[in-house]
């Protein structure tokens, strides 16, 4: 094959840079499917298809349009602070154990029949009778009496080789029906942890649309299971469920997960028509969350997980197990591949769950950036100015600056071992604890501008997270930056007090916010220049354009407010 590169999504999440070599060994090593979407020639067509088809080459993705926003800077960026999201370790693949090889019985050599002796026979004379010599009758007896010896000799050799041979056959027949041990082993998308955060934002998503991946739902224009691929049953978008080992076609099982407290006893029941070919199935039954517990989660706790599993009729040994509950400030942003880091799954739009434009304190937030007088009214796009769209968003920056939202980076994550995380505060946590790192304060204004209708952005880059938004409702130019961390720079007066001011105090808090806001600008737009192409292109997981409003597009939901501190 040639050095083409290709890019593959499942569920939402992007593979990019994998040479057909790549995917080869990936559907040969379980880590692919062919129910994964290629893009070939400009379109997504389903894997499976592209490998039978060998279609040829891969159209490289057409450059968005890279002209860059006007320029609102007026002063060049300061040196930003760069807070980091150190890497963690990967774990050790634990691939499961193949069932066990029984061999057959082997049969017994088989018996031999013993030969029927020569006997000794009497001469006769051709004249007349011939006189009997005086040993005659001694070796009539004794020839007899050997005859008798031998037919008991061959009668009981005889009945010993049946005998043998009815138990070898009963050997075999027992082999034959004596069934594969079947194994359970719990399966889990995110390792031993769960996420609150990412089953919330996404109980909705259906990762494949209408296509299917289930064996049990699949029709016959879903994509079939190649050779290699261990079958999916239930709900194709589980985040929990069971690996089976050791199944036969045909077979009835049933399978449960269970946990206290979270979540109500879910069970799969079906019966097995497709397998791979070592005779394993995954099945995720529907999990029944209970989503108000999860919402309320503010810090990682124990909870035990019971899978168990009945195959036909007979229940195996059930697990459980002791996972960890992550808190629902912890954002799952991406699932780590194999021990060289290969077939990892990017989840960094799952930050938009934290952008709650419906939260109660946005209106709070447009209300004091109303008293301001910066702005008469906030319609988005309405005014069909971009100006005016931009005095918007500095009215929205100057309010926010007069909470005192301060720069922080003490938000603290906790390591993973299975996947990459990052702990985000809510709205109303930032606002009340007046700090806010680079995700936390791009989420806060995000929230505020997406709920006046102003397309937002949340950018990352290696270690870093901004703003960026749209000036004009259709643009097909690059987003304008904005780095939040700049917000803290000025210490200016709360809204509340801006009547006990004099008029030049006024114009001085004005003007310096207002630099400020052209220098944020002036970041956000370098960064956005400087890594454009990996900004657009989604094939470097370090890098990303998250557009809320296609987050909201593809199901993913903001975090609900809860009181529950």
């Amino acid at each position: 094959m040639n050095d083409t590169t290709y890019s593959l999504e499942w569920r939402g999440a992007r593979k990019s840079a994998l040479s057909y070599e790549d995917i080869e060994a990936g559907l040969v090593s379980g880590d692919l499917h062919t129910l994964y979407k290629i893009h070939v020639n400009g379109k997504w067509l389903v894997l499976r298809d592209f490998v039978e088809q060998q279609r040829p080459l891969l159209a490289p993705p057409s450059a968005r349009n890279l002209t860059p926003p006007p320029s609102w800077q007026l002063t060049p960026p300061p040196s930003m602070p760069q807070p980091a999201l150190d890497p963690l370790p990967r774990p050790a693949a634990d691939p499961l154990p193949r069932p066990d090889l029984h061999s057959a019985v082997s049969p017994p050599p088989p018996m031999g029949k013993a030969a029927t002796p020569s006997l000794p026979i009497p001469s006769l004379s051709p004249r007349g009778k011939a006189p009997k010599p005086v040993w005659f009758w001694p070796a009539i007896i004794l020839s007899s009496t050997v005859c008798v010896l031998l037919g008991v000799v061959f009668v009981y050799m005889s009945a010993t080789a049946t005998s043998r041979s009815g138990t070898q056959g009963t050997a075999e027949t027992k082999s034959e029906e004596k069934p594969t041990q079947a194994k359970l082993r719990p399966a889990s998308v995110t390792g031993k942890e769960i996420f609150p955060s990412a089953l919330i934002s996404t109980a909705t998503v259906d990762w494949n649309g209408d296509e299917q991946s289930a064996e049990d739902k699949k029709t016959d224009e879903d994509a079939q299971l190649r050779k290699h691929q261990i079958p999916i049953y239930g709900d194709e978008n589980g985040w929990l469920g069971v690996n089976l080992e050791g199944l036969k076609i045909g077979m009835q099982v049933s399978v449960e997960v269970a946990a206290d407290g979270f979540m109500k006893s879910s069970k799969w029941q079906g019966t097995i028509t497709t397998l791979s070919d070592d005779g394993r199935a995954t099945i995720f039954p529907k999990v029944m969350w209970d989503y108000d517990a999860l919402t309320k989660v503010r810090q990682q706790r124990p909870i035990n997980v019971i899978f168990s599993a009945s195959i036909d009729g007979s229940a195996l040994q059930e697990v459980t197990e002791t996972y960890t509950l992550r808190s629902i400030n912890d954002c799952l942003f991406y699932i780590k591949g194999d021990k060289s880091g290969n077939n990892g799954t990017n989840l960094d739009f799952l930050f938009a769950a934290y952008v709650n434009e419906k939260h109660p304190q946005v209106q709070e937030i447009l209300k004091e950036a109303l008293e301001t007088g910066l702005v008469p009214r906030f319609d988005g796009y309405g005014s069909k100015d971009p100006k005016q769209v931009l005095q918007q968003i500095f009215s929205i920056w100057n309010a926010l600056q007069r909470r005192g939202i301060k720069y922080s980076n003490e938000a603290f994550t906790t390591p993973s071992e299975a996947v990459y995380c990052q702990t985000v505060r809510f709205m109303d946590q930032s606002i009340n604890s007046h700090q806010a790192n680079c995700v936390d304060g791009s989420v806060l204004m995000a929230s505020v501008l997406y709920n006046i209708g102003i397309k937002s952005h949340l950018v990352m880059i290696p270690g870093h997270c901004f703003l960026a938004f749209d000036l004009t409702p259709h643009s097909t130019s690059l987003p304008v930056g904005l780095e939040t961390t700049l917000l803290g720079n000025d210490d200016i007066t709360d809204v509340k007090n801006l009547g006990f001011l004099p008029e030049q105090k006024i114009v001085q808090e004005y003007t310096d916010s207002v630099k400020t806001f052209n220098q944020a600008m002036a970041s956000g737009d370098e960064s956005i220049q400087r890594y454009a192409r990996k900004l657009q292109s989604g094939d470097d997981p370090q890098f990303g354009l998250i557009s809320v409003e296609e987050a909201r597009k593809k199901g993913i939901m903001a975090i609900p407010f809860t009181m529950d501190k």
